[in-house]
Formats: structure tokens, C-alpha cells, sequence
């Protein structure tokens, strides 16, 4: 099984670092936003209820599918970076797909189902993050391997590699 190159290991464990530290940060914002957004929302229905205005169902199906979308996709950015985080020594290749998966669903569900115009500031700085940290992955994957013999060879000649 191929081994990164000891510059590459370098490069991967730092990089890792922050993949780890973007997707466990942005995974609670998430969340945080998730909670007050569903918030707002059961305030509107109980509105709704109070005023003896009957919410129409599609709207409430529409609110609770994007919380429960948001809320996945928060708890898989904080579990995802999480793993980021413990595999920094390793090379297992599962949490960078991961966090590329996470980022590709944070994109659209920002883009599509959070209201506002669609160059909006915010959405354009949030799929830009989650965009860059996926360029970020791609890069880690593509780190030079080379095959676990030649590294058995480097150490067991004279005077160390």
C-alpha cells in the first residue's frame, strides 16, 4: 500500500488540521442557525394558529424538510470534522471524501433554500468557504504517494533518509 512522501505527510497533517477545523466551525453554525430558524418558524405557525389563520400544509412540509436537511447536514459537518481532526497522523482517505460531500451539500442547500437573491453576500462567502475547503481535499488526495517498499529500503540503509 503506497505512503506519503515525509513532505507530504507534513503537508496532509496540516491541512487536515484545518479541512477538520472548518467542517467541526461551520457544522455548529449551522446548527446554530438550524435551531433559529426552526425558532422562527414555530413562532410564525403559533402565530398563524393565534390569528385563527389555518397554515397551509405545503408550507409546513417545505419548513421541516430544510430543518431536518440543515440539521444533517450540520451534525455530518461536526462529526465529519471531528474525524478530520482524529485521523491527522493517518492517511485514511474516507474523511476527505467526506468532508467534500458535506461541503457539495452545505453549497446547494445554502444556494437554494436560503431566501434572499442569489449573489447575495453571505451566500456567495459561504459556498466560496465550503468550495475552497473542498479544493483544499482535493488537493490532500492528490498528495505524491510513493510504495511502502522503497520506504522499508530508505530506512534500513546506512545513515537514515
Amino acid at each position: 500500500m503506497p505512503i506519503l512522501t515525509r513532505h507530504g505527510a507534513m503537508r496532509s497533517r496540516h491541512w487536515r488540521f484545518w479541512v477538520g477545523l472548518f467542517e467541526l466551525v461551520t457544522g455548529l453554525l449551522t446548527g446554530l442557525v438550524t435551531v433559529t430558524s426552526a425558532t422562527t418558524g414555530i413562532g410564525q405557525l403559533r402565530d398563524m394558529a393565534d390569528s385563527g389563520v389555518k397554515p397551509p400544509a405545503e408550507w409546513i412540509a417545505y419548513v421541516i424538510a430544510v430543518t431536518l436537511a440543515f440539521g444533517v447536514v450540520s451534525v455530518a459537518g461536526v462529526a465529519i470534522g471531528v474525524w478530520n481532526l482524529a485521523t491527522l497522523k493517518g492517511t485514511a482517505r474516507s474523511p476527505l471524501i467526506a468532508a467534500i460531500a458535506v461541503s457539495a451539500a452545505s453549497i446547494v442547500l445554502t444556494v437554494v433554500f436560503i431566501d434572499g437573491p442569489l449573489f447575495d453576500p453571505v451566500k456567495i462567502v459561504w459556498a466560496a468557504l465550503h468550495a475552497l475547503v473542498s479544493l483544499w481535499t482535493v488537493g490532500i488526495l492528490r498528495l505524491k504517494r510513493i510504495p511502502a517498499a522503497l520506504t522499508a529500503v530508505e530506512e534500513a540503509a546506512p545513515g537514515g533518509a
